[in-house]
């Protein structure tokens, strides 16, 4: 018997961890199955025929908040074309709710709830068409046994009999692929948005396992690892160990991680300190820092622990930090969020992610959303409308906010005009300043637009014109160094610029190696075509964070993975002589 699982990604750098591990799984068993990675933007009947080439006796689907719709237009297709075929469901979308699951994709014949490595192998193992019962976990079409079901997902109870999910390693590397891994499953807290706490079991795999897994991602040379234990840091005897060893081993890759940083230990921010830069990146869910909110909700933050952790992450200046905000929340309202937000943007993280409440059914807050009087969206992504303490007109301009936030904060290329703008315009208050541009930007028609990001110089500077009188050149001013530190080789005419005019002194500066080192260690002169490529040398008249008055010399090196400046000693630049 044949059986094809496929993966409907939402963008081709990704794998699909869950699809790969029941493959490989029931391989080992000795069933004949095989997977296949596509995406939602593949032409749906390119996947048909792809997958019919195959003859399959069994389909499975991985089925997800991004993929719903498409995946069951799937199951719908393979039934029209195979109906001898039989087709299983499985994933986050149906593992709580087979019976709507049928309902909506007729072509669906059984539903894996849960974990699916074992569930679905027993079913293969137990399979046979006329059979009336099936296997734990798996629900099959049909009255009586869909009626009163256990609704409690499957899971793998001893993780170490899991083998590793990648055994197209190379091609991955090849494609460039960003690898997902998990060393734990479970979580042990109750966040009531949230699936993955519902059983409060957390498995571990054996560290000795782990190790052996992870050699294999780094030996290949593997650009991304995201590891997708919901809480990574749970327990420091397990954990540390593990970024240790990637600490020290792993070479060329970079590691994702989802932490809670209230639970970092002093000796762990001290390992910490030491990690290579751009070896970790931390995601971290601080969702709110409402506290009726986080009681309603079942998270128990301590916050003023979690703001000193960041910060100290932050200062050591080598991990990428990613902090994550929800909008919708019970008892959020617009002014409680606008706290939330400011507490969190005060943490100058290097990302602020702006989400908005999903109520996914057999999460505990579905069951709640009439006692919060939350309305949301009846399909996926089953996103929040309004709720009693936020209106739709609320929710609304939030959305807003978020994509200019997106293609300004997150973006990481205007770091000095934006603080620029919210000591100026927001006094302080970054929400006040984000509230007051995004009333301004549809003025201009810019909503609902791809924008180039240099245009977003050109518009930034259009608002400081309209919005500010005395205060405009200081803006101009962070704009100009923002430009001059992100964009290589892009002057625009619209910005004053001075290079031109000290270009002899420019070639002074840059055939005295012995001066050049001083700021530039490494500096080793090529040729003129390399200093152009890779160096700038700038003059300021504002100190790019401060915005006092104050006339400096900027130099920056483009060749570095992440821009940086150094200040000249003008004596060096203005009387230097070869």
């Amino acid at each position: 018997m044949k059986t094809v699982l496929i993966a409907l990604n939402s963008k081709y750098i990704h794998t699909a961890l869950g699809i790969r591990s029941i493959s490989v799984y029931c391989r080992e068993k000795g069933f004949e199955v095989d997977f296949a990675e596509k995406t939602i933007q593949t032409p749906i009947l390119k996947v048909l025929s792809d997958v019919m080439e195959e003859e399959p006796d069994v389909v499975g689907i991985d089925v997800h908040i991004w993929n719903k719709d498409y995946a069951f237009s799937l199951a719908n297709l393979i039934r029209k074309v195979r109906p001898q075929t039989i087709v299983v469901l499985g994933g986050p979308e149906v593992s709580f709710s087979a019976n709507e699951a049928f309902c909506e994709c007729g072509a669906a014949d059984y539903i894996v709830e849960g974990e699916g490595e074992e569930a679905f192998a027993s079913f293969l193992a137990g399979f046979t068409i006329t059979e009336d019962e099936c296997v734990k976990h798996v629900a099959r079409r049909s009255k009586q046994a869909s009626e009163g079901r256990n609704l409690k997902p499957a899971i793998v109870n001893d993780i170490s009999c899991l083998p590793f999910p990648y055994p197209d390693l190379d091609r991955v590397k090849e494609e460039q692929k960003i690898v997902y891994y998990e060393c734990t499953r479970g979580c042990p807290f109750n966040c009531s948005y949230c699936l993955s706490g519902i059983g409060h079991i957390v498995r571990k795999k054996p560290l000795a396992k782990v190790f052996a897994e992870l050699s294999l991602l780094i030996e290949a040379g593997i650009p991304l690892v995201k590891f997708v234990d919901r809480t990574y840091n749970l327990d420091e005897a397990y954990f540390l160990p593990i970024m240790e060893f990637l600490a020290e081993r792993g070479k060329n890759s970079v590691f994702h991680f989802e932490i809670k940083a209230d639970l970092l230990s002093p000796a762990v921010l001290e390992f910490l300190k030491t990690v290579p830069k751009g070896r970790f990146q931390f995601e971290i869910g601080v969702q709110t820092t409402n506290q009726a909110t986080c009681e309603a909700i079942g998270r128990h933050d301590d916050w003023r622990l979690l703001e000193k952790n960041v910060h100290a992450l932050l200062s050591f200046g080598n991990i990428n930090l990613h902090l994550d905000l929800i909008a919708g929340l019970p008892y959020e309202e617009l002014d409680s969020f606008k706290k939330s937000f400011n507490d969190v943007y005060s943490l100058n993280p290097h990302m602020l992610q702006l989400g908005f409440l999903k109520v996914l059914n057999g999460s505990r807050i579905y069951g709640q959303r009439d006692d919060y009087g939350i309305v949301h969206m009846d399909e996926a992504p089953y996103e929040v409308l309004y709720t009693k303490n936020m209106s739709y007109k609320e929710i609304f301009f939030l959305k807003k906010l978020e994509d200019l936030f997106d293609h300004t904060y997150n973006s990481g290329k205007f770091k000095h005009a934006l603080a620029c703008l919210v000591r100026l315009v927001g006094r302080g208050s970054a929400f006040l300043f984000y509230e007051h541009l995004t009333c301004w930007w549809p003025s201009r028609g810019l909503f609902d637009r791809d924008h180039n990001q240099r245009n977003i110089y050109l518009y930034l500077k259009e608002y400081a014109a309209e919005n500010l009188s005395a205060e405009f050149e200081e803006v101009v001013e962070a704009l100009r160094f923002d430009i001059f530190l992100y964009n290589p080789g892009w002057r625009p005419e619209s910005f004053e610029w001075h290079a031109d005019a000290f270009k002899a002194l420019l070639l002074d500066f840059w055939r005295n190696d012995e001066l050049v080192r001083k700021y530039v260690p490494e500096y080793n002169f090529a040729t003129w075509r390399k200093i152009r490529k890779y160096y700038s040398i700038e003059r300021f008249s504002r100190h790019p964070v401060t915005g006092v008055a104050y006339e400096f010399l900027a130099l920056t090196n483009y060749a570095e993975d992440e821009p940086s400046y150094i200040e000249l000693e003008k004596e060096d630049f203005y009387a230097n002589k070869v």
